[in-house]
């Protein structure tokens, strides 16, 4: 045997025994560059030898768990500011894990389906973004793309630090909320993002919550006891979708497989895997896939919401997520149905729970393009919206929202909260405004400021019962408060 090839059979030799011979795991979202939340006990699990003792050191502080019979073992870490790069080791008698570069400050899990999955390159002014995308306090993990039956317990990815280069893999809605987060407290801020394209709620939602909804139950039941195992599932169409790529010869590529959208299928691999991690918030952007059942939506969107703060054992778990942007053409006449109203409306009445918040995007959206390019306004809207719920801050985070409505003969008169400075039109003329009066046929209606009130009018309709603004796929959204924000669609009927 010659001497090179002996030095990598040695090698290899001393790889494969450093390997069996490791008894510390952390669980897999933890890793070099992460950030840790600041200001909480924050849990650091993972498996070890059974009856193990194991230590956690950072920043001149330790904390000592034993491991479970199991092997099991987790621990809370004292409650520590903001700051880093930090050194991690976490040891036993006989094995020790060590993280170089770790930071303390906010943490975000970033949730959904394309609109947050949209990443940098394909955003507005991506060139100019990526290139300044250097803030080496800024830290994102995320989680590849996988699909469960059950839930499980390790999930693949790495933390990267903000670089241009590592920034182009960055959820673009995610980064611009990171970025406002780290200037405007000047701390660590890691985002975990965690989102597929073309996903609906359900797929998201445990299946311990889905279970009590009678729309879902069954479903959950059946996918629970099928046999098959949806991950290799979702690996071996990659494979075949790969292998086809390099083949390069035109040969039809393979179908997804449907159980990406089962009941529970993601959060099975790609939330449960999170938990207990510690968080500040969520930001969220989804609905789409939901649209054509928006009533439903109504129900099953706040238990989605009430389901992740369970897991994460935070009633009040901080939830700001994005209402539907405008898109498709748009209609002549006022329309009596719309999927995508409807879905904004749903989500309009998921702020009755406590501590969630909205950023609006009805004026940044594209009539032929379902994802808008304008990401920096979405992050900028998800963190004002996170200065108040989260942080607790007065100030001006939500556009216009109606609050009553007042009949005089033909003229109506619209009352509304987050008025802010007050109200103004973005356009020429102020519309998305129509009326309806008892035979519940709409027409387009003049408006007008007047203070801080709407005064609507409509020639054709002398005995006014409802209105409704914005309501449509892609309305004439015109109604802003003076900080720029846009009101949010409403209609005062239930028809």
């Amino acid at each position: 045997m010659t001497k090179q090839r002996f030095f990598v059979v040695a090698l290899l030799l001393f790889m494969v025994n450093n390997l069996f011979a490791q008894t510390i795991v952390p669980a897999s979202i933890f890793g070099n560059n992460m950030v840790i939340q600041q200001g909480i006990k924050a849990p650091i699990w993972g498996m070890a030898k059974p009856n193990e003792m194991v230590t956690i050191s950072i920043a001149g502080k330790k904390e000592k768990s034993k491991a479970d019979a199991m092997g099991n073992w987790m621990l809370k870490l004292p409650k520590m500011k903001s700051g880093g790069p930090f050194k991690m080791s976490i040891s036993t008698t006989t094995d020790s894990v060590v993280y170089p570069s770790v930071y303390v400050g906010e943490v975000w899990l970033a949730g959904g389906q394309s609109n947050m999955q949209f990443t940098l390159p394909e955003c507005k002014n991506a060139g100019a973004e990526i290139a300044a995308a250097n803030y080496p306090d800024i830290s994102f993990f995320t989680v590849k793309l996988n699909m469960s039956a059950t839930p499980l317990n390790q999930v693949n990815g790495e933390w990267l630090p903000c670089t241009p280069q590592n920034a182009k893999t960055y959820s673009a809605a995610a980064y611009f909320f990171a970025r406002e987060l780290h200037k405007d407290k000047n701390v660590p801020v890691g985002i975990i993002a965690s989102s597929w394209g073309g996903t609906p709620a359900e797929a998201w939602t445990s299946s311990e919550s889905l279970i009590n909804y009678p729309v879902f139950k069954d479903s959950v039941i059946r996918y629970q006891n099928l046999q098959e195992d949806w991950s290799k599932l979702y690996s071996n169409f990659i494979a075949a979708r790969d292998s086809i790529k390099k083949l390069n010869n035109g040969t039809k590529p393979p179908q997804l497989p449907a159980q990406k959208n089962y009941p529970t299928s993601l959060y099975n691999a790609m939330i449960a895997p999170l938990v207990p991690y510690a968080i500040k918030g969520v930001i969220w952007y989804q609905g789409e896939n939901n649209a054509p059942r928006a009533l439903q939506y109504r129900t099953l969107f706040p238990l989605l919401i009430t389901d992740w703060r369970t897991k994460w054992k935070n009633e009040s778990m901080p939830f700001i997520f994005v209402q539907l942007a405008n898109y498709k053409a748009k209609n002549e006449q006022p329309v009596f149905k719309d999927d995508w109203a409807s879905l904004r409306e749903a989500q309009t009445m998921t702020l009755s729970l406590p501590k969630t918040g909205m950023a609006l995007a009805i004026d940044i959206g594209l009539a032929n393009n379902i994802h808008p390019t304008n990401k920096q306004d979405v992050g900028k809207r998800l963190y004002l919206a996170a200065k108040h719920i989260a942080y607790n801050e007065s100030v001006v985070y939500s556009g216009p929202q109606f609050v009553n409505m007042n009949i005089k003969e033909s003229m109506i008169e619209l009352s509304f909260k987050h008025e802010g400075a007050g109200l103004k039109s973005n356009c020429d003329t102020l519309k998305g405004f129509a009326v309806a009066g008892e035979d519940k046929k709409f027409y387009w209606a003049t408006a007008q400021i007047e203070g801080n009130k709407v005064i609507v009018t409509c020639k054709d309709v002398t005995k006014p019962v409802s209105v409704r603004y914005a309501w449509a796929s892609n309305p004439d959204a015109c109604l802003f408060n003076k900080e720029g924000l846009p009101a949010i669609p409403f209609r005062t009927d239930d028809w």
